[in-house]
């Protein structure tokens, strides 16, 4: 799996890095999130707890996806300004259990 960052927008207002990246993974399945996030917060300096997926999307057939994800500056943020289904999809929240 190779991971290119196609585009990297800062928004100082969120205090946040909207990545948008593309990865190759020609003969192998989809990735997981964690690994790409894992793999991205590391191409950015970033911790794990620290990213955030938004959206990933695989082109059928050529083994190529495109991700949008959100790198903040603390963990704390990231919790405070996302929408609570993307912190639990991308690891940052733990679900409630009632």
């Amino acid at each position: 799996m190779k991971i290119t960052i196609a585009n990297k927008t800062e928004n100082k207002l969120l205090e946040r890095i909207e990545i948008e990246v593309e990865i190759d993974h020609q003969g192998e399945a989809v990735p997981t999130r964690d690994s790409v996030l894992s793999k991205v917060a590391a191409q950015v300096n970033r911790d794990r707890n620290q990213v955030v997926l938004i959206k990933m999307e695989a082109k059928f057939g050529i083994g190529i996806s495109n991700a949008l994800i959100h790198a903040y500056e603390s963990h704390e943020r990231a919790i405070l300004v996302e929408k609570e289904h993307l912190l639990k999809r991308s690891g940052l929240i733990e679900e409630k259990k009632e």
